[in-house]
């Protein structure tokens, strides 16, 4: 039987809670250099020897006494009378203290000349230079870098002492198949688990995926304490909510005790922690967005507060786009794209949702709202939490709008340049209300192709303003039936879908005015069906155009001669692109429309 959370625990206190309740293990194991990246030192890293172990020669050149040298002047240069050739990196033979770089000397009669005294101690590398025997290398706690490995190396450490945490993931589900088998109706590819070892193997801790375990409270009370046995943690994927095939409490609760149920947070709420055997339990929701809060913000400050290294994340502070609404009471996570438009960084929210993974995939960072806001207005300097290198928002470009399909591709061909497209879903309005606020580079308008669409839907928001107009996709929409439509027909027809775009539901409308049709109340067995002309072809099916609806990106006519702009204008004429749209039967578009201006 399944049990809801009554008292959801604010995040600071689970957090709390959970280091109280749990001390670190403690344990450090011993691996390879090789296998050393990434992990965190159990043990300060000291030098086996000096380097380099004596003095050696920087340069090629000649070995020198210094006192030999004293004099040489370009109008008095001098032969060297003592001297031994060396290359760089050999060790500086007795008795001589310098190095005369062979590019300083010229030969003759086979004795090298000088024009420059040599300084004791010149060109020459002393003994422990670099590094001292017995001398620290890495502290304890130190992540290991890929460069760390080679000095590692040279300083005589091949095996390396690092902390050791094992984590077993437990994936529950019976909808669940695993990867690389194609899903049939109602299963679901499981890949928290998989996304869950690489998060954490990434802190630097030991990480076991166990096999897909059934929604079957026995069989996974067995999984957990088979895993319990044989780690620090363990992570039970998927089971924790609330819906009637939710047994991991259950599970759980007859192993150890529940340590809370539910936090306050957004997305990631049905969180579970349990105390089995002095172990945590954490159970994380199925949807892949909550299930990533969880991890990084509770599995992830668990293993930092046993001691490994958090991932490094770059913050930004930045200006919010549009206004963010909030529950009194939730921390709540929302991905952003961030790009810096006109001088200043602005943040655009992507959808929220525990379940709306590519709005993580499509963002470039998040931000978060804390418990005691109710939301945060447009404007407002907020910090993000970059997921990507800072100085590739200095090369993103952010589109508002209408996110056409077509736009991935787009994004493809602008990343030829280096430029990253950011699209960020919103209506036509919100689109070119983020134009007018300067807030992106770009936005897309999906406008039905009347003499009046572009002036009621986008010149009226924007008084004075001159746009660029580029198209990019064009769409025919009308009505597919099995039968010819004549007059006959027409009359009584009934139409019962409607588009999902506003653009073809006003030329659907427009057109049953023209006809004399009326719409079908929902639930009435329709005649035809409103579609593209390239879905009726697909389906063999007769077509009766309706109208056009015209995707473009629309910018402010000053930043055409930005770089990343310009690569973008570029990119939706270019060639390849419009043979890409011919390719899956979208019409590219071929012009300006009133008030428009063509770069």
């Amino acid at each position: 039987m399944s049990r809801r959370y009554l008292n959801l625990t604010p995040l600071s206190e689970a957090l709390a809670i959970m280091r109280r309740e749990f001390p670190s293990p403690g344990r450090a194991e011993t691996v390879p250099l090789a296998e050393a990246v990434g992990r965190v030192t159990g043990e300060p890293l000291y030098a086996g020897y000096s380097v380099p172990m004596a003095d050696i020669a920087k340069f090629d050149g000649y070995a020198v006494k210094s006192g030999d040298t004293r004099g040489a002047q370009d109008q008095r240069p001098l032969s060297l009378p003592e001297y031994t050739r060396v290359n760089t990196g050999e060790v500086l033979p007795q008795p001589f203290d310098a190095v005369v770089m062979i590019e300083d000397t010229w030969d003759e009669g086979g004795t090298p000349w000088i024009r420059k005294s040599a300084a004791s101690g010149q060109h020459i590398r002393r003994a422990g230079e670099d590094v001292r025997a017995g001398e620290l290398v890495l502290p304890k706690g130190h992540r290991i870098r890929p460069f760390d490995i080679g000095a590692l190396a040279t300083y005589g450490i091949d095996r390396v002492s690092v902390r050791s945490v094992r984590v077993g993931i437990v994936p529950t589900g019976s909808d669940l198949v695993p990867l690389g088998t194609a899903p049939g109706p109602g299963r679901t590819i499981e890949t928290n688990t998989l996304m869950a070892e690489a998060y954490l193997t990434g802190l630097g801790a030991t990480c076991r995926r166990y096999g897909i375990v059934p929604d079957e409270p026995d069989l996974i009370r067995e999984a957990v304490g088979a895993a319990i046995a044989e780690n620090d943690l363990v992570i039970l994927s998927a089971g924790s909510s609330a819906g009637t095939r939710d047994f991991s409490r259950d599970a759980v609760e007859q192993l150890g005790e529940i340590v809370f149920h539910g936090i306050a947070v957004r997305p990631g709420k049905p969180v579970l922690l349990a105390n089995v055997g002095g172990k945590p339990v954490l159970g994380m929701p199925g949807y892949p967005v909550a299930a990533q809060t969880v991890l990084r913000e509770v599995a992830g400050s668990l293993l930092s507060w046993w001691g490994l290294e958090p991932l490094p994340l770059g913050e930004m502070d930045v200006r919010l786009a549009r206004r963010l609404a909030s529950d009194l009471g939730f921390d709540e996570f929302v991905p952003v794209s961030v790009g810096r438009v006109d001088g200043t960084c602005w943040a655009t929210p992507h959808p929220r949702g525990g379940g709306i993974q590519m709005a993580v995939v499509r963002a470039n960072g998040y931000l978060h709202i804390p418990a005691a806001r109710e939301g945060i207005e447009a404007g407002e300097e907020v910090r993000v939490r970059l997921t990507v290198p800072s100085a590739s928002v200095a090369r993103t470009l952010v589109c508002v709008g209408r996110r056409d399909p077509v736009l991935g591709e787009l994004g493809n061909r602008l990343a030829e340049a280096d430029y990253h497209l950011h699209c960020c879903n919103a209506s036509t309005i919100g689109a070119v209300l983020a134009l007018r606020a300067k807030t992106c580079h770009a936005a897309t308008v999906a406008l039905p192709e009347t003499a009046s669409a572009w002036s009621d839907q986008v010149l009226r928001y924007l008084p004075g303003v001159r746009l660029l107009r580029v198209p990019v996709a064009r769409t025919e929409f009308g009505v597919a039936s099995a039968d010819p439509l004549d007059a006959g027909s027409l009359a009584s027809l009934r139409v019962a879908n409607r588009p999902k775009s506003a653009a073809a539901q006003f030329l659907l409308d427009a057109w049953l005015d023209r006809e004399g049709i009326d719409a079908s109340p929902s639930g009435v067995p329709a005649d035809v069906r409103v579609c593209t002309a390239l879905e009726a072809r697909e389906a063999g099916l007769r077509f009766t155009p309706i109208g056009c609806e015209s995707c473009d990106l629309v910018m402010r006519e000053e930043r055409a001669a930005d770089e990343g702009v310009a690569a973008l204008i570029g990119a939706a004429r270019s060639p390849e692109f419009r043979a890409y749209l011919h390719s899956i039967g979208r019409d590219p578009g071929d012009g300006d429309a009133p008030g428009a201006f063509s770069p």
